[in-house]
């Protein structure tokens, strides 16, 4: 069984044609924080910026239109391809069909993605990225176990809708993830695991941001504070944990 260093995720081809050519249909995320439809407000709010860049995406070799007609079968999906010469030249790197029904479309590329071991990959909607009238499956994949390619799945979510991808287009993302460890959090209660003096205290810094953010910040050079971007309590107290800015 492989090895995969750790923090790394390996492209395997499925023969030496499709060699080094992952970066045609994937690329990490990371520094691509920019988004097309956000306002120049948006780049204002730490979370959405650093939400832009999570991940790994995988990018639409296909130009094609997409319609469901509302039926349970394959057949009930139809993909009308408008590039296909260039994707014969492309030779199978990048595949779109209804294998499913339901108006679930599916991608697969020819690479197989591996993890580290007990590093799971979840399929996700790409962060900020949207095509109206198609939503990415979840799915949660052992790629440190699963010797095989695995499938990004597509659901189309207006019958009679034609929905058309273009080249470039972002359609789907993966998300590296410790096996097990969202399974270990439950929803409690704060009275289950804090003082009620606790509670007070989380309440009135919460009530006292608040009220900061609608008497005092609408004030400042566009309208914010900016607290969180600067790891920082309402009280000017430094976060207690680590802060991450980019």
């Amino acid at each position: 069984m492989l090895r995969i260093p750790d923090h790394t995720v390996v492209a395997l081809p499925y023969d030496d044609f499709y060699r080094g050519k992952q970066d045609q249909v994937f690329f990490n995320l990371r520094g691509h924080n920019k988004r097309q439809w956000f306002s120049r407000h948006a780049y204002l709010c730490l979370p959405l910026v650093i939400g832009n860049q999570y991940g790994i995406a995988l990018r639409s070799l296909v130009h094609a239109t997409l319609r469901w007609n509302g039926g349970p079968d394959p057949g009930d999906t139809t993909i009308t391809v408008h590039n296909p010469d260039e994707l014969r030249a492309h030779a199978s790197l990048q595949t779109i069909a209804s294998h499913f029904g339901l108006g679930i479309v599916t991608v697969q590329t020819a690479f197989s993605l591996r993890t580290p071991p007990n590093v799971n990959l979840i399929t996700v909607q790409p962060p900020n990225h949207f095509i109206d009238g198609l939503q990415n499956m979840m799915g949660v994949v052992e790629a440190d176990n699963l010797r095989r390619d695995f499938s990004f799945n597509l659901k189309l979510t207006r019958p009679g809708l034609a929905v058309e991808i273009k080249v470039g287009d972002i359609l789907s993302a993966v998300l590296p993830y410790p096996r097990g460890f969202a399974e270990k959090f439950e929803l409690v209660d704060a009275y289950k695991v804090l003082t009620p003096e606790q509670v007070k205290a989380e309440q009135k810094t919460a009530m006292d941001f608040g009220e900061e953010r609608r008497s005092v910040d609408p004030q400042k050079p566009r309208g914010v504070g900016r607290r969180y971007y600067k790891g920082e309590d309402v009280y000017g107290n430094p976060f207690v944990y680590p802060h991450q800015k980019a």
